[in-house]
């Protein structure tokens, strides 16, 4: 029993210390230069049956995504929401996460 209980204890630690690594560090810059780009994904939409019934395909369907950059002066680059974009402005200090 305690053996369970150590196990789930060990996986609980390990879970919760990958998530560490995402947690936003902010971090304020001066904007240099700001970006708006478009990359594609492919996102599933489910699975179908091929001609003959045995196998299964994947329905995907191709869509666009808007990615918002800035740079600071030092060549960095920063992934930022829509509406911090829309507010940076070249040579104005803005708070990102780093």
């Amino acid at each position: 029993m305690q053996r369970r209980w150590l196990a789930a204890l060990f996986g609980l630690s390990m879970a919760l210390s990958g998530c560490a690594e995402l947690a936003c560090a902010p971090v304020t810059i001066d904007v240099a230069a700001k970006d708006s780009r478009t990359r594609m994904v492919s996102e599933f939409r489910g699975v179908t049956n091929d001609e003959t019934g045995r196998g299964t395909n994947e329905i995907r369907r191709e869509k666009l995504v808007p990615e918002y950059w800035v740079a600071d002066r030092q060549g960095h680059s920063y992934r930022v929401t829509e509406s911090q974009w829309r507010q940076a402005e070249p040579g104005l200090p803005l708070t990102v996460c780093r």
